[in-house]
């Protein structure tokens, strides 16, 4: 007689024989008893969690003759007899009333063609035909469409069921047309104590921590545990043993796993990248080595947890250090899957937990970093420029910024600032540009004082904002260099001369850029005006003056021509008014 693998020998015939899907299970048998079957179902889930099991046996439910006889007690309407030649032809598949089809081989229009054209043929012996198509989500598009329409109306005597694991890649009009069933991974607990009843029914002893190691390797697959076991019980030859378990699943020994995160907790990085090589050269597996890392540190990190004092600073740092260090490996462990060297980059990746003091030490810094850009954001010149208030609806003015309106000279906005006036040069290029930003228009700004403007400091700073006007533009800063650098009559502007035109144009397009830079190393807020060299004295003071009177300012903004220094700016570049 052939061998029969253990996944297929104790796969289970009825509903209360499902592990870990109890719901489902519940669900299907009362839709039967009931008489409230749908049409179609979609079983959705993870691999060997039970979803081809619970179809055959929802098929046998349906068609066994003792099943489906009422004259029986309810409890067993929906409890096939698994005796019958129906039974036992769809627990192995055979049955020609159930006809069982893999998606990825009969994906395409011609074979759901086919299915159309059966269901209107009855069933040959039971009560239903059963389409169960396995990995439904291999379908074509086109093929999906085909079966749209018979699917939402088949005939009374035809079952559809489906069966995915990646649900999402089936369409919306398919979906809508079933009913949905999403089976979990299942329990340890519940792995484990159905291992055990195969162990005995084989007559092998198995340490119950044994099976806990088999169930959590299987991550909540059944058939996986199933097949596990019985490669198990295949190489050992008595008892079942946890060193054939290592062997098997390529994971190193307990006593070596100890000696490798000893070396980790002693942070001796040639101890670690020696457990590590003498680890890999016996047979390990890269990706399980890091996984037998990550659950052993988990496993201390719960354990951390559960104990932990809230006083003790010694503790957090060491569950601060634990999770830093989980944190790498779970990034070590999706590299792996598509590194070309695997065992390198476990190697580099141990070590470095065990050259880090504190594996968080970078994320820490960060967090540091952005909360003191936050402070100095906050006690920078554009957010603490003092707010002018105006009428409702109005929104502030940060000092310094032209708003069309000149203020008086006795007007202060904080406590005796007073507030820098601001000209424009004829033509599209400003004179005067706002270094500072504008504050939220949701709140009002509250006024905030500044530092008073020192045109000595200023002076003193030069070479600096030379140096950082370079990052910005390198040709301005070398004119500017150039350029020399004089204190104006109103406090908080400075004038600046510039002996070449070309200079010059450019440094007005730098202007604010320029106080920025300004306002950041001295904390004030300045304007800066640029003049040609050329331009003597007697006229510079006389423009300040004005400057500073309202009325000849709009004078001069209404008629350009006026402007002494628009007039003498054309006799320097030989132009004319526009």
């Amino acid at each position: 007689m052939k061998y029969e693998v253990i996944a297929r020998r104790y796969r289970p015939r009825k509903f209360e024989e499902v592990v870990g899907q109890e719901s489902i299970a519940q669900t299907l048998r009362g839709g039967i008893v009931q008489d409230r079957m749908a049409h179609a179902y979609l079983f959705a889930g993870p691999r060997g969690v039970g979803k081809t099991s619970m179809a055959r046996i929802f098929s046998k439910a349906i068609n066994c003759l003792k099943a489906i006889d009422r004259s029986r007690p309810e409890k067993d309407w929906a409890r096939p007899c698994d005796k019958c030649g129906v039974c036992a032809a769809v627990h192995t598949g055979q049955d020609i009333d159930v006809i069982e089809l893999d998606g990825a081989s009969h994906r395409g229009i011609d074979d759901i063609r086919s299915i159309i054209e059966g269901v209107n043929r009855p069933a040959s012996r039971g009560n239903y035909k059963v389409y169960l198509i396995d990995e439904v989500h291999m379908l074509t598009r086109e093929a999906f469409n085909a079966l749209l329409k018979t699917l939402e109306e088949p005939p009374a005597h035809v079952k559809f069921i489906f069966a995915t694991t990646e649900a999402h890649k089936i369409p919306d009009t398919v979906l809508s047309r079933c009913q949905r069933f999403d089976f979990q991974p299942i329990r340890e607990e519940d792995t484990v104590k159905r291992l055990a009843q195969i162990c005995k029914a084989e007559k092998r002893k198995a340490p119950k921590e044994l099976l806990g190691k088999i169930a959590r390797y299987s991550r909540g697959g059944m058939r996986d545990s199933q097949t596990l076991l019985d490669q198990l019980m295949t190489y050992c030859e008595g008892d079942l043993t946890g060193e054939g378990l290592d062997r098997l699943t390529g994971r190193v020994s307990t006593p070596e796993l100890d000696e490798l995160l000893a070396a980790l907790v002693g942070r001796d990085a040639s101890a670690v990248l020696e457990s590590v090589r003498a680890c890999l050269q016996s047979g390990a597996d890269p990706s399980v080595l890091v996984e037998q890392v990550l659950e052993r540190l988990h496993e201390e990190l719960v354990g951390a947890l559960k104990g932990l004092d809230e006083e003790d600073d010694g503790a957090d740092n060491d569950v601060d250090r634990m999770i830093g260090c989980l944190q790498i490996l779970l990034g070590t462990a999706s590299q792996l899957r598509s590194s070309a060297y695997p065992a390198i980059a476990v190697e580099v990746a141990l070590v470095k937990l065990a050259r880090l003091d504190d594996p968080r030490a970078l994320d820490k810094a960060l967090d540091q970093l952005m909360q003191m850009e936050q402070r100095v954001g906050e006690l920078s010149p554009a957010s603490t420029a003092p707010a002018v208030r105006g009428r409702p609806g109005d929104s502030p003015s940060p000092r310094g910024q032209s708003t069309g309106r000149v203020s008086p000279p006795g007007d202060r906005s904080t406590g005796g600032d007073p507030e820098p006036q601001a000209m424009q040069e004829s033509g599209a290029e400003p004179d005067v540009a706002v270094a500072v930003a504008e504050p939220p228009r949701e709140a009002e700004v509250p006024a905030v004082a500044v530092e008073e403007p020192d045109f000595q400091k200023l002076s003193d700073l030069w070479n600096e904002l030379l140096q950082d006007m370079e990052k910005k533009s390198p040709s301005a800063a070398t004119f500017l260099s150039k350029a020399r650098l004089e204190p104006s009559e109103q406090p908080g502007e400075i004038s600046i001369f510039v002996s070449d035109p070309l200079g010059y144009k450019q440094l007005l397009k730098q202007q604010k850029n320029i106080q920025e830079l300004a306002g950041n190393l001295t904390g004030a807020s300045w304007v800066i005006r640029f003049f040609p060299s050329e331009e003597d004295e007697d006229t510079r003071e006389t423009k300040g003056s004005e400057e500073g009177d309202s009325a000849s300012r709009q004078d001069r903004e209404a008629d350009p021509s006026k402007n002494p220094e628009i007039e003498k700016t054309i006799q320097i570049f030989n132009g004319r008014l526009m």
